[in-house]
C-alpha cells in the first residue's frame, strides 16, 4: 500500500479501552475493497460498538498485511474477518495468513479466530471451509450484535455453537439458514463512508470516484435462471424516498462529496425510481447508476440520469438471440434494445457498456453471431461519435440456481466460440473485452467446490502468484483436473454440499425451474 495518504471518516480506537480488536480484511486491492458497501457497512457497525475496534486491512501482493488505521499485523487482532465477493480471492485471504506468520487451518490454530462472509460464502463456503472457524450466512444487520458477543464471551472454539444461531456455520453443523433484514428502512446504512483525501495515488481511487454509497434495493425478483443474486438473496426489499432522501443529504454533508452512486441488483425495478433520480438532480448533485434493464421506457429516467452526470449507460443482453434470452428467463425483445438505446441517444448518451456470456445452456454457434448481430444492429442506429464497450466472459453456473445441475462449457468449445466474438473488432467504434477463459474453469470449480479444493487452493496460495498456469499446475501435483471438474454435468438427484444451506430457495422449486429451461 501506499503510505502518506489520508482518508476522512476514519475510526481509530484506543485498544487499551475495548475488548474485542477485528482485521476486516478484504483480500483484493485498496480501490475495490472501498468500492464495495459491504465494507463501509461492516467497518461502521462494527466501530458503532464501543467495546469493539475494527480496523481495515488490503491485499498488496507479496507484502505483510497492515491495518490502514494503526498498522498492526494481522497476528495482533483477537479476529480476522473476511469479506468475499469473488472466489479467486481465496487464494488472496491465504496468503494474508501465511504472510502474517498465522496458520491457514483452523484445527492448527487457536487464535485470531477467521470468520468470513459475503456472497461466496452464501452460495458455497465448502471449499474454505478447512480454513474458516466461523461462516455468517446472509445478511449481516439481523445478527451482528449475536456476532460480536459470541466473539467477547468465547473462551474456546468449542463455545461458539452455543453463542451463535442458526445464521452461522460452523464446522460441526449440519444445516444452517441465511440472515434475512426484511425492513431496509429500518436497517441501518453507512453515511459517514471513508474516502482517500486529494491529493492520492490514481490507483486508490475508488470505482465510482468520491462517491457516497447508496444501496436503494436489495434482491431482485426476476428470476433469471443463471443469476445467484435473485435465488439467495430474495425477495426484493426495497427503501423508501423518504430515507433515501435522508441518507443522501445526510452522507453527502458527512462524507464531503457531492456525488451519489446508488445500488441495487434490480435497479429499474424500484417503485420510487424517477422521484429518487429527481432528488439528486434537484441538489444539483451528481449521479452513477448500476447497469439498466434494456426493457425500461420511462425516458424521464434516462434524461435524469444524464442530468445527473452519468455519461455511460450499461446494458447486459446475457445473449445476442431472442431465443437464448427467453431461455435465460430474460426475455426482451431485440426491438425493445433498439427503442430503449435510441431513448438513451436522445437522452444524450454516446457510449454504452454491453456485458454477454457465451458457453450458455443450448447454446450454438448461430447464437455467438445474434450477437455480433446484435451490437452491428445498434451501430447503424446510432451516429459515427457512439462507442460501444463489450465485454464478453463464460457463462459460470452458480449453486442454489436452476443451472446448478450444469458444468461449464468445455474449454475447446469456450476458445472457438470467444474466437468467432473477434469479429466484433471488425465493426469499429466498438472496444472488446475477453478473458482468459481458463479462468472460468477456475471459477466453476470453486463455485461449486468441496472441502476436497482446499489443498488446491491452499497450494497455489503458497506458491504464489496466483496465475491461471499456477492453479491448473497445483491441480495436477495433488491429482485433481480443474477442467473435469467445472464440466461435470450432474444428475438431478446429486447432493450438493451447500445443499446444507437454506437461502430462501427450496430444491424443488429449482428442479421444475431446470426441467422447464432443459425442455426449451
Amino acid at each position: 500500500m501506499p503510505t502518506g495518504f489520508r482518508e476522512r471518516n476514519v475510526v481509530l480506537k484506543d485498544w487499551r479501552k475495548v475488548r474485542l480488536h477485528i482485521a476486516l480484511c478484504y483480500p483484493n486491492a485498496y480501490r475495490v475493497g472501498m468500492t464495495s458497501l459491504a465494507v463501509h457497512l461492516l467497518y461502521a457497525l462494527f466501530n458503532a460498538r464501543p467495546d469493539v475496534a475494527c480496523e481495515r486491512v488490503f491485499y498488496v501482493p507479496g507484502e505483510v498485511p497492515r491495518s490502514l488505521e494503526s498498522g498492526q499485523t494481522l497476528s495482533k487482532f483477537d479476529v480476522i474477518a473476511f469479506s468475499f465477493q469473488f472466489e479467486t480471492d481465496y487464494v488472496h485471504a491465504l496468503e494474508m495468513l501465511i504472510l502474517s506468520g498465522i496458520s491457514p487451518r483452523w484445527k492448527d490454530r487457536k487464535r485470531p479466530w477467521v470468520i468470513a462472509g459475503g456472497p461466496c460464502v452464501m452460495s458455497n463456503p465448502f471449499p474454505m471451509a478447512p480454513f474458516v472457524d466461523i461462516f455468517h450466512i446472509g445478511d449481516i444487520e439481523p445478527v451482528y450484535h449475536q456476532l460480536l458477543d459470541a466473539l467477547i464471551a468465547a473462551q474456546g472454539r468449542s463455545d461458539f455453537d452455543s453463542l451463535l444461531g442458526e445464521h452461522f456455520l460452523l464446522p460441526e453443523r449440519v444445516e444452517v439458514k441465511r440472515a434475512f433484514l426484511s425492513d431496509l428502512d429500518e436497517a441501518f446504512h453507512p453515511t459517514c463512508q471513508v474516502l482517500p483525501e486529494s491529493p492520492h495515488p490514481p490507483e486508490l481511487e475508488p470505482t465510482f470516484g468520491q462517491s457516497l454509497l447508496v444501496e436503494i434495493s436489495r434482491g431482485c425478483d426476476r428470476r433469471c435462471h443463471f443469476c445467484l443474486t435473485t435465488y439467495q438473496c430474495g425477495p426484493r426489499r426495497e427503501r423508501t424516498l423518504a430515507t433515501l432522501s435522508r441518507l443522501v443529504e445526510e452522507g453527502t454533508q458527512c462524507s464531503g462529496v457531492e456525488k451519489v452512486a446508488l445500488l441495487a441488483s434490480g435497479f429499474t425495478d424500484h417503485t420510487s425510481l424517477p422521484a429518487i433520480l429527481e432528488m439528486i438532480v434537484h441538489e444539483g448533485r451528481q449521479l452513477s447508476v448500476p447497469s439498466l434493464r434494456a426493457d425500461l421506457s420511462n425516458q424521464e429516467i434516462l434524461d435524469l440520469i444524464q442530468q445527473g452526470g452519468q455519461r455511460t449507460l450499461t446494458f447486459a443482453p446475457e445473449a445476442g438471440s431472442e431465443r437464448l434470452r427467453t431461455v435465460l428467463g430474460k426475455a426482451i425483445p431485440d426491438e425493445t434494445f433498439k427503442s430503449t438505446f435510441c431513448a438513451a441517444i436522445s437522452a444524450g448518451f454516446n457510449l454504452f457498456k454491453l456485458y454477454f456470456m457465451v458457453g450458455l445452456p443450448t447454446e450454438t454457434d448461430e447464437d455467438i453471431q445474434a450477437i455480433i448481430q446484435f451490437c452491428a444492429n445498434l451501430l447503424q442506429i446510432s451516429p459515427q461519435r457512439h462507442r460501444l464497450h463489450v465485454s464478453v466472459a463464460p457463462f459460470i453456473p452458480k449453486p442454489h440456481t436452476p443451472y446448478q445441475w450444469v458444468g461449464l462449457t468445455p474449454l475447446k468449445t469456450l476458445k472457438k466460440r470467444l474466437g468467432l466474438i473477434q469479429k466484433l473488432r471488425r465493426l469499429g467504434r466498438i472496444q472488446l473485452d475477453i478473458p482468459n477463459p481458463r479462468w472460468s474453469i477456475i471459477q466453476t470449480a470453486i463455485s461449486r467446490g468441496t472441502s476436497d479444493l482446499a489443498p488446491v487452493i491452499l497450494a497455489v496460495a503458497q506458491a504464489s502468484p496466483a496465475t491461471a498456469g499456477t492453479w491448473f499446475r497445483m491441480a495436477n501435483q495433488i491429482g485433481m483436473n480443474l477442467e473435469t471438474l467445472a464440466t461435470a454435468d450432474y444428475p438431478t438427484d446429486a447432493y450438493f454440499a451447500w445443499d446444507r444451506i437454506d437461502v430462501g430457495i427450496k430444491r424443488n422449486i429449482l428442479l421444475q425451474r431446470f426441467a422447464k429451461i432443459d425442455s426449451e
